[in-house]
């Protein structure tokens, strides 16, 4: 409610009980007051943005809540936030709120073309399109089909292993509904026990991996919480994916004949009449007629063809239930697409857009104002001669440099507000000039044409880090004192069609130092100081002009620099940090210092965050696609052990029915990794813009190395596992044994 200023960054040292004076500025009169000091909190020093609160009696007395509409004000009260509220809520959810904010507003009777409200960026998902609620519903839905089917295939694995015993129980008078209950019963032991070891090692990695990504994502302290509502409906959903696994192995063990349960080969035929067809047609054959048609289908194979006839075999087998083949390669491919997309988005990170608006150079020193909201005026030339003596005692430095900056105004000429009234009315600034907080700004620019103005200079080592988009800089030429550098609207800009200049290279400037000097400067280039380098400040119509070190120190009459900026040996870094941290908080705390390494360390932790959480994502999925693969190829062993035993007494090897087998895997993995660098490369694409496609230092560029290094992975796992599989069920019993089982 209150507009307060003045009020110094050493309150939050104050002891309860003292006596505190504020001088505050209420619709524009000066009301001092004292108070007594009943508590505080600790600030962030990083946001840089400090308070006070006083009473809400006190607040009525000298600013009693306003009756109109901010929105209505004119003239100099647009800068008087007295006795307005700046209220801050939450709605019952967060989806789709900039929505829920702007009908709130229509029902509240505001113009939503003038009031200005803001949404936590936290909720960046909360305004989707329909492509991304697509793309994050198709992700879900392979993870959610890729557990349902491990946990359906071990059901099924364990249900056919039994099925002889089923069909026994069935000879005894044991009902459909018993047998129901039976694998049901199976089912609630496990969830009894996996369950809470699932809760609890999702509890560990969840306190494991948080901190990780909320101290990059989040400024200042974090206290964590857990909602036992959290574990009730993960419970909840893991008991319904086991129920939901377990309908069809229930189906298949409740329906089970004597009969059937020695002959069930997990064939899926597409109706229940092909089905009963299928069951009276095993149940008239007899082995005889079952040895004949074998040896029938085998006879017809070419012998200078066996390899593409034990490769045609192999395919016919995954046709036998292509939808299960279709969850296996999506599960497997997930984990691949997720890997792939990890490791683009960290290979994507730019380090260089990362430091380019924080620091240039190893480390970098400039007064404690400036880049923050501490409530102080910034000071721009707060590097004092003492420290650069000190500075220049340190070993290890190598190379210094200083930018100076000279606050002013800049009365514009005919042809300069010719630029600045296209700049006003150029269609790409349209939606930021259009602001109704900017009004009464930009109509005090046209009436006097009149622009605030920043002269900065450099010296040689700082003029290497100067952003030039026009003409050609020569150090040599722009140090005789005779040129100057001029920056355009949205000089920072890397889009040329979205700067407009305010000169051209070759044209005349008049600067009007505060002495009463003015001199004539010749535009040499166009360009603009970094935004790291730089006051960290802007204003409405932002004017820059960049001059020599020794210009400016001559015309000004003398100027400390705004930032002193130096690299320093790698031997010397760790020594150099410690004397900037001993000086900037025992000698003089006005002085602040940033460091490379600093930032260099966020960018890793950023890098960190995406890595740990994309690698244990595509841990698991990985695991849980490999597990699929096995449970198939297990149950198609166990589902078809007749039929290699047929195929065997009739003269197949083993040998053929191995690489038979490796060929269903070999299928398999070549559809993976298919699926992974066509349909895979799009989702990957869509998940990087939903998570970090609007983020600056994001540069996308396609990569396929993680599917490279997987792919021999991939397909030698995809030839070991039949294998195995084939050794552990078929070669560890005669040919005799496993044809017994079909008597």
């Amino acid at each position: 409610p209150l507009q307060r200023s003045l009020v110094g960054s050493e309150m939050c040292i104050r002891d309860r009980g003292e006596k505190v004076t504020l001088e505050m500025n209420i619709h524009g009169k000066i009301v001092t007051k004292t108070f007594t000091l009943c508590g505080f909190w600790e600030g962030s020093e990083v946001a840089g943005a400090q308070e006070v609160a006083v009473s809400k009696v006190y607040c009525n007395q000298v600013a009693p809540l306003e009756t109109r509409y901010y929105y209505e004000k004119k003239g100099t009260d647009v800068n008087d936030y007295s006795g307005y509220m700046n209220p801050s809520f939450n709605f019952f959810n967060s989806w789709d709120i900039e929505t829920k904010m702007e009908k709130l507003c229509e029902r509240c009777g505001f113009d939503t073309a003038k009031v200005n409200y803001g949404v936590n960026w936290v909720y960046g998902l909360s305004s989707v399109d329909g492509g991304t609620i697509f793309l994050i519903a198709v992700v879900l839905l392979v993870i959610l089909l890729s557990g349902y089917l491990i946990i359906y295939n071990i059901f099924y694995l364990n249900v056919y292993s039994d099925i002889r015993f089923y069909g026994l129980l069935k000879t005894i008078g044991t009902t459909g509904r018993q047998l129901r209950r039976i694998v049901y019963r199976q089912a609630w032991y496990l969830c009894l026990v996996g369950i809470p070891i699932g809760l609890v090692v999702g509890w560990f990695i969840g306190r494991v991996l948080t901190p990780v990504i909320v101290s990059i994502l989040v400024l200042g302290d974090t206290k964590y919480t857990v909602s036992p509502w959290l574990f009730f409906g993960a419970a909840v959903f893991a008991w319904l994916t086991v129920f939901i696994s377990c309908v069809r192995p229930c189906k298949i063990a409740s329906k089970v004949s004597p009969v059937e349960a020695v002959k069930y080969t997990g064939n899926q035929n597409k109706s229940r009449r092909a089905w009963r067809k299928v069951r009276r047609r095993h149940n008239q054959e007899n082995n005889q007629e079952v040895f004949k048609k074998a040896a029938k289908a085998t006879d017809k194979m070419p012998v200078q063809r066996k390899s593409n006839s034990l490769f045609h075999m192999a395919a016919a087998n995954l046709k036998r239930n292509p939808r299960k083949a279709v969850l296996v390669v999506c599960s497997c491919a997930l984990s691949m697409i997720i890997l792939n997309s990890t490791y683009t988005i960290v290979t994507s990170f730019d380090m260089d857009k990362f430091l380019r608006n924080s620091i240039c150079t190893d480390f970098s020193v400039t007064d404690a104002t400036i880049g923050t909201f501490t409530g102080r005026a910034s000071v721009y030339d707060g590097v004092t001669e003492e420290f650069q003596k000190e500075l220049e005692q340190q070993k290890g430095i190598t190379d210094v440099g200083n930018v100076y900056l000279y606050p002013s105004y800049h009365q514009a000429n005919s042809k300069e507000w010719e630029r600045i009234e296209s700049i006003l009315d150029a269609p790409q600034f349209a939606d930021f000039f259009a602001e109704p907080m900017l009004e009464e700004s930009l109509n005090l620019i046209r009436q006097e044409k009149k622009l605030d103005l920043q002269i900065y200079a450099v010296d040689e080592f700082a003029s290497r880090f100067l952003q030039i988009y026009d003409g050609e800089f020569d150090w040599e030429k722009f140090n005789s004192g005779e040129y100057i550098l001029v920056n355009g609207f949205d000089g920072d800009s890397d889009e040329e069609d979205g700067r407009i200049t305010f000169n051209d290279v070759g044209d005349t400037v008049t600067v009007e130092f505060r002495n009463g000097k003015t001199k004539d400067y010749k535009v040499l280039a166009l360009g603009s100081i970094p935004y790291a380098i730089g006051a960290r400040s802007t204003t409405l119509m932002r004017l820059q002009y960049v001059l020599p070190a020794k210009e400016l120190i001559e015309q000004s009459g003398g100027q400390q620099p705004l930032r002193t900026i130096f690299n320093v040996k790698e031997e010397s870094k760790e020594t150099i940090t410690a004397w900037l941290e001993n000086y900037t908080e025992k000698v003089n705390r006005d002085m602040a210092y940033d460091s490379k390494e600093t930032y260099l360390n966020e960018f890793q932790q950023l890098q960190r965050v995406y890595l740990i959480v994309g690698g244990v994502l595509s841990f698991i999925l990985a695991l849980i696609g490999i597990l699929n693969f096995i449970n198939v190829m297990i149950t198609s062993i166990l589902s078809r052990r007749q039929e290699l035993a047929m195929m065997e007494s009739i003269g197949m090897t083993g040998y053929q029915q191995k690489r038979m087998l490796q060929y269903e895997g070999l299928i398999y993995g070549i559809l993976t990794m298919a699926v992974s660098c066509t349909l895979g490369m799009l989702i990957g694409y869509g998940i990087m813009q939903l998570l970090v496609g609007q983020m600056e230092i994001f540069s996308w560029h396609i990569t396929v190395l993680p599917l490279v290094i997987c792919l021999p992975i991939l397909f030698l796992i995809s030839i070991i596992v039949p294998v195995l599989c084939y050794q552990k069920i078929c070669a560890r019993s005669s040919v005799v044994e496993r044809l017994r089982i079909v008597e």
